[in-house]
């Protein structure tokens, strides 16, 4: 059977292509599994240790509970900038943004003013005058910031024209004035500015106060952008307005506190790199940072607010420290969705950030990556579609199991040891994809073959045999083909007779006894069982399976069908039972070979004159009183393994060639010392038959009787010598006696 080029690995090979092109389209569903791929990544390696250089000052619940609702009169932002200062911060990151005048009037500081000054004489309206001078909270705040000489403000960014709206104005010359001194201070481009790269872009932004902005160190952006899922991973570290770029409040305050220059690489094709000192901070090519989370929610040290504030937080907890101050309490709504879940403080993605930054703590994603991606993809759906042809459907499935967990091994070790983000999704759907196809096929196409061929030969073939036919159908050739093999006819002795004797049921459970042995034999020695013609077997070794030595295995196998038959012979007759005696004939030489019939019942069987020549010899048995009997073209191939006579040289029905045949005795050096003085007896007088000397050759078959009375060929030729003497043949008689009767 030519070998069809529509096959398992074929299938898989397919597969695969589909499985790369599915990956060429980003298809959103995929590439959301890949997101909470990485979220449950970075949730399963659990918290990781921190500097403890970064602490959060925490506007909580607690904090609204003690000093009141939010927003807080600057005078207490005042206050607590000042205390923050006074503990030795480093550096003080407000992540709070502070857009309006305060709208509360500080009585208590008025009040204390007033102490202190003289009011007679002064008119209601140098008074109001007076009051607003004393009591402005917004320059107490704006005075705290510049005495602190520390202190990063933050603004907001809408980073598309078309979200900024009707309630955000676009950016003033005021507003760049403003930010112009919170810029990249290096910046090394080597783009076309007339053509620059695609960066973020900021086309509006939400500032403080001027009074807050120009008393600070330097202010950025604090504008996360969510993905598709509405968690935050990727936060922009680089944002541009025009040829001008910004760093986010994050950088900035690293910034402020190491006193490093800060700056930015531009290459042709993005974003090359931040730099921060000798430190460089990698990004993606439009400058988003991925934010390597080092735990959930609170994982960095937080203190209340207003516990600073009393004092109760002080030099010892906040002294050299990087300290953000954030609202975290539910209704100043600065809460977002990061790999950690919901309700994750936005001052504390700063922190994670900053944290990154000083540890140099990053997970990557670099553009080689795609190649890696292309390759696990390419050989895993491959090497499926191989092991699909090697492998049974348990072993596949058992490869694809160990295939998917030695990769989500691999891909965590790369994640948590080596900090790289390798897609989990796409590999492991394409394993499972190639499978799944191949499944199908394999069930739908080669399996029904796979369960024809079981179906078909299982009954009549070893289960050797028929794996290996299962494993390889192109050993069947339809339509039959022309192969040496060797040829089996068994056929029970006197068997009309014993049926006579025996009951319907008996006689089925004597028969079925029998051949159930005698098929064993051959299943053995993974021959074929043509089939089974009431009493008699017929079978041929050499195909499907092309054993070289399939004449050694017919004899093999008709020796220990004879005594194993012996062996039930004598069961048999303790029980009272007929006893079975067993002819067989075998013959070696070409036959066709294969399925034939008709397109709706065939059979796997043989056809050929070998064939026939088999069946003859069988019969034949009768005539010389033997049991197995073999070709010269039989004996030819087996002289090396058994033990044989020569009994005759003889021409059947329907042949005229003349045959040379065998008595099949025993195994190489088998054969007992009685059978031995009977041979030697025998062999002498055949060869005087051979000479025409019948009275001389009649001595010596009678010798051989002597030995063993019951020696049917010694008997035959004793019989034949003797109607010789009376009836010789005619002078140009070749030697050859046939048979006219099949």
């Amino acid at each position: 059977m030519k070998k069809n080029w529509l096959n398992s690995f074929t299938v898989a090979v397919a597969l695969t292509l589909v499985s790369l092109y599915i990956y060429s389209l980003n298809l959103p569903f995929f590439h959301l599994l890949e997101l909470k791929s990485y979220d449950f990544k970075i949730r399963s390696r659990g918290e990781r240790p921190l500097t403890g250089q970064v602490v959060v000052v925490a506007v909580d619940e607690k904090s609204l509970k003690e000093k009141g609702r939010w927003p807080w009169p600057r005078t207490f932002m005042a206050d607590l900038a000042d205390k923050v200062s006074e503990a030795g911060a480093a550096v003080i990151g407000f992540d709070i943004f502070f857009p309006e005048k305060d709208r509360y009037v500080p009585f208590a500081s008025v009040k204390e003013a007033a102490k202190k000054k003289d009011l007679s004489g002064i008119n209601s309206e140098n008074f109001i005058e007076w009051m607003q001078e004393v009591g402005d909270s917004d320059r107490l705040f704006a005075e705290s910031i510049l005495r602190s000489e520390r202190t990063v403000l933050s603004y907001f960014v809408y980073p598309e024209e078309d979200r900024s709206g009707d309630t955000s104005e676009k950016l003033t010359a005021g507003q760049m004035e403003l930010l112009d001194f919170s810029q990249f201070p290096i910046v090394q481009r080597f783009d076309d500015l007339a053509n620059p790269v695609d960066l973020r872009t900021m086309a509006s932004v939400g500032l403080s106060l001027p009074e807050f902005v120009n008393a600070a160190n330097s202010a950025g952006f604090v504008t996360f952008v969510p993905e598709v899922d509405g968690v935050v991973r990727w936060v922009p570290m680089v944002m541009q307005l025009g040829e001008y770029l910004f760093p986010p409040l994050s950088l900035q305050v690293l910034r402020e506190a190491t006193q490093l220059p800060l700056a930015v690489r531009v290459a042709p094709f993005g974003i090359d790199g931040l730099k921060l000192g000798d430190n460089v901070f990698p990004t993606s090519e439009i400058g988003d940072f991925l934010v390597n989370y080092f735990g959930p929610a609170y994982t960095f040290t937080h203190y209340s607010a207003s516990d600073v504030l009393d004092g109760k937080v002080g030099k010892k907890e906040l002294e050299n420290k990087i300290v953000l101050v954030g609202g975290t309490a539910a209704g100043i709504h600065d809460i977002h969705t990061t790999p950690y879940g919901p309700l994750y403080p936005g001052v504390e993605v700063h922190a994670n950030i900053i944290e990154n930054l000083i540890q140099q703590d990053y997970i990557l994603r670099p553009d080689w990556l795609l190649l890696l991606d292309l390759l696990v993809i390419l050989v895993s759906g491959i090497f499926l579609g191989w092991v699909s042809n090697h492998f049974k459907a348990y072993t596949m499935a058992s490869i694809l199991v160990f295939g998917i967990a030695g990769y989500l091994v691999a891909d965590y070790y790369l994640f948590t040891q080596k900090g790289l983000w390798v897609h989990s999704i796409y590999p492991i759907f394409t394993q499972i994809f190639v499978y799944s196809g191949i499944t199908v096929f394999k069930f739908g196409f080669e399996e029904r073959e796979k369960r024809f061929i079981k179906g078909a030969f299982s009954q009549y073939l070893a289960p050797a045999v028929v794996n290996q036919l299962v494993d390889n159908p192109s050993l069947l050739k339809l339509g039959g083909e022309r192969k040496e093999l060797t040829a089996f006819f068994s056929d029970v002795a006197g068997f009309s007779s014993i049926s006579e004797k025996l009951s319907p049921e008996d006689l089925v459970h004597l028969l079925n006894d029998y051949l159930t042995e005698m098929t064993d034999i051959i299943k053995k020695y993974e021959g074929t069982v043509d089939k089974f013609e009431g009493d008699a077997i017929i079978a041929f070794f050499g195909a499907p399976i092309p054993h070289k030595d399939h004449a050694r295995r017919t004899c093999m196998v008709a020796l220990e069908m004879q005594e194993r038959l012996a062996q039930l012979r004598e069961g048999w007759k303790k029980e009272g039972k007929s006893e079975l005696f067993m002819r067989i004939g075998i013959n070696t030489g070409p036959a066709v070979v294969g399925n034939m019939g008709s397109l709706t019942r065939m059979d796997y069987t043989m056809m050929g004159d070998s064939v026939n020549l088999a069946a003859r010899l069988e019969g034949v048995n009768k005539q010389y009183k033997t049991e197995t009997m073999i070709s010269g073209f039989t004996y030819a191939q087996v002289e090396e393994f058994v033990e044989v006579r020569e009994l005759d040289l003889i021409r059947v029905v329907g042949k005229t060639e003349p045959v040379k045949i065998y008595e099949l005795l025993a195994k190489k050096d088998g054969v007992d010392v009685n059978q031995e003085q009977v041979l030697e007896c025998y062999n002498k007088g055949y060869s005087l038959y051979r000479a025409r000397k019948w009275n001389e050759a009649a001595e010596w078959f009678e010798k051989a009787l002597a030995f063993d009375e019951s020696d049917g060929p010694s008997l035959t030729f004793f019989e034949r010598c003797i109607t010789f003497q009376i009836h010789p043949p005619r002078e140009d008689w070749d030697g050859v006696f046939s048979f006219g009767v099949k």
